[in-house]
C-alpha cells in the first residue's frame, strides 16, 4: 500500500494536467477565428453536388418529422413547429440614406404582409427543448419581375430571419454533412466526428449553443431576429437584415412578461397577446457590410461588427389586435412558403447557402404541398388567407426553381 500511494499521486497530477492542457486547447478551439476568406461572393466548383445531397436530405426530414408526429402531415424540413402566422403591415419609411433607397425600400410606401413565427428544427418538440426559433416576413403586392423563373411574376417578397446574429456552419460543405446527420436523427457526430480532439468541431459546438436557445425567449414579440446570410441592396452594396421590436407610436414599452411553461407556451403567448387591444411594433433595419473590416459574405459564422456598422432602420412593421387561430384551423399558416429567393433583383440573397436555398427551399416546400394536397402558390395582393395557386397530386415531382 505505502508503494502504490506515490504512484497514485503522479498518476493524479498527470490526470489534472491533461485535463487542464485538455480545457486550455477547447477553449482556444471555441473562439478561434478561422481562416479568412474574400470577403465578396464566391462560388464554389462543387455547389451543385451539394445542392443535390441537400434537396434529398431535406425530403428525408419532411418525411422523418411526418413520421414522428403520425397525424399523416407533411411539415417543413426546418421551422417545423408553427408558432403562429398573423396580418401586419409593412411601412417604408422615408430614406434618410441613398444607399437604402432601392426595391421594396426605393419610397415610402406601406405594403400588407403575413408573419409566421416558428422553431428553427426539424421537430416538434416542447418549445422548453433548446432550439432557435424564426419569423419570416412576407410582403404582399410588390411589383417587379422576381428572381425565380417559375416565380417571376408572383407579387410577394420574402425576409427570412432567426433569434441569432450567426449561423453554425461556415460553407456549403459543412451545411450538407449537418443536414444529412439530422436526417439521420442527430448532429452530435457533425460535432464530434470520432474519439481524437483535433477534429472535434468546438467553435461550431459554441455556436450552436448560443443558437439553441435555453431557457427560450421570453415572448416571441419582444425576440430580435436576425437574416443570418448576407444579401444585395441593388448592385453596388451588400446587407444584412435585423426586426428589433420597439414601441408603437404612442406606446412608450414592448412586451415583456415570459410566454409560460407548457410545451405550446410560445404560440398560445402569441395568440392571447394579438387577440387583445394592443398592437405590437418592430423595426426592419439594414447592415451595410464595410470593405475595411472583416465582413464576409460567404462565411454566417462571422458576426458583422454592429458597432463598426450599425443597423438602419428602414421600415415599421405594425401587427393589430386579431385571432391568429384562423391561420392555423384551415391551414393557410402552413401552406405558406418562406424563401429569400421569393425577391426582386435589388435584393438578391448571396453567399453559398443562400444560393442553396435557390433550390432546396422551393422542392421541400412544393414537395410537402403537393403531398398534403394544398397545391402550391403565393397569397393574394389583398392580404386574405386565399392563394392563388395552381393544383398537384401526391405523387407528382416537385418541381424545381425556374420550372413550370
Amino acid at each position: 500500500m505505502r508503494t502504490s500511494m506515490p504512484f497514485l499521486r503522479k498518476l493524479g497530477k498527470l490526470v489534472l494536467i491533461l485535463f487542464a492542457l485538455f480545457a486550455v486547447y477547447a477553449v482556444w478551439a471555441s473562439y478561434a477565428e478561422p481562416p479568412r476568406i474574400a470577403i465578396g461572393n464566391v462560388v464554389g466548383p462543387d455547389e451543385e453536388y451539394h445542392v443535390s445531397q441537400l434537396i434529398d436530405s431535406g425530403i428525408d426530414l419532411v418525411n422523418r418529422t411526418r413520421a414522428e408526429a403520425g397525424d399523416g402531415i407533411y411539415r417543413r424540413d426546418a421551422h417545423a413547429k408553427t408558432h403562429g402566422c398573423a396580418s401586419a403591415t409593412f411601412t417604408v419609411n422615408p430614406s434618410t440614406d441613398s444607399r437604402t433607397a432601392l426595391g421594396v425600400f426605393a419610397e415610402p410606401r406601406s405594403y400588407k404582409a403575413w408573419i409566421r413565427w416558428s422553431n428553427a428544427d426539424p421537430g416538434l418538440h416542447s418549445d422548453w427543448a433548446p432550439d432557435a426559433h424564426g419569423m419570416a416576413i412576407k410582403l404582399l403586392g410588390v411589383p417587379g419581375t422576381k428572381l425565380l423563373p417559375a416565380e417571376a411574376n408572383e407579387h410577394t417578397q420574402d425576409f427570412v430571419m432567426v433569434n441569432n446574429p450567426v449561423f453554425i456552419v461556415r460553407n456549403i460543405e459543412e451545411y450538407t454533412e449537418i443536414s444529412r446527420d439530422l436526417g439521420n436523427g442527430g448532429t452530435r457526430r457533425y460535432f464530434f466526428p470520432g474519439w481524437n480532439p483535433l477534429n472535434w468541431r468546438l467553435r461550431e459546438a459554441r455556436l450552436a449553443m448560443g443558437l439553441l436557445k435555453f431557457p427560450p425567449p421570453r415572448n416571441l414579440l419582444s425576440d430580435r431576429f436576425y437574416s443570418l446570410t448576407a444579401y444585395r441592396l441593388g448592385t453596388g452594396n451588400f446587407v444584412k437584415y435585423s426586426v428589433k421590436p420597439v414601441p408603437c407610436k404612442g406606446s412608450d414599452d414592448t412586451p415583456g412578461r415570459w410566454a409560460g411553461f407548457g410545451a405550446n407556451a410560445l404560440g398560445a403567448s402569441l395568440a392571447r397577446q394579438l387577440c387583445g387591444k394592443k398592437k405590437y411594433c418592430y423595426d426592419f433595419m439594414v447592415q451595410f457590410q464595410r470593405t475595411d473590416r472583416y465582413m464576409p459574405v460567404e462565411d454566417p459564422t462571422i458576426e458583422w461588427d454592429e458597432s463598426a456598422s450599425p443597423f438602419i432602420p428602414v421600415a415599421r412593421i405594425e401587427v393589430e389586435p386579431q385571432d391568429v387561430s384562423r391561420t392555423m384551423t384551415n391551414h393557410f399558416c402552413e401552406n405558406l412558403a418562406m424563401t429569400p429567393w421569393h425577391s426582386l433583383p435589388e435584393h438578391e440573397p448571396v453567399g453559398a447557402l443562400n444560393r442553396a436555398r435557390k433550390y432546396v427551399y422551393p422542392g421541400s416546400s412544393r414537395y410537402r404541398r403537393c403531398q398534403n394536397g394544398f397545391g402550391f402558390g403565393e397569397p393574394l395582393d389583398d392580404g386574405s388567407m386565399t392563394f392563388d395557386t395552381r393544383p398537384c397530386t401526391a405523387t407528382e415531382a416537385a418541381p424545381q426553381a425556374g420550372e413550370r
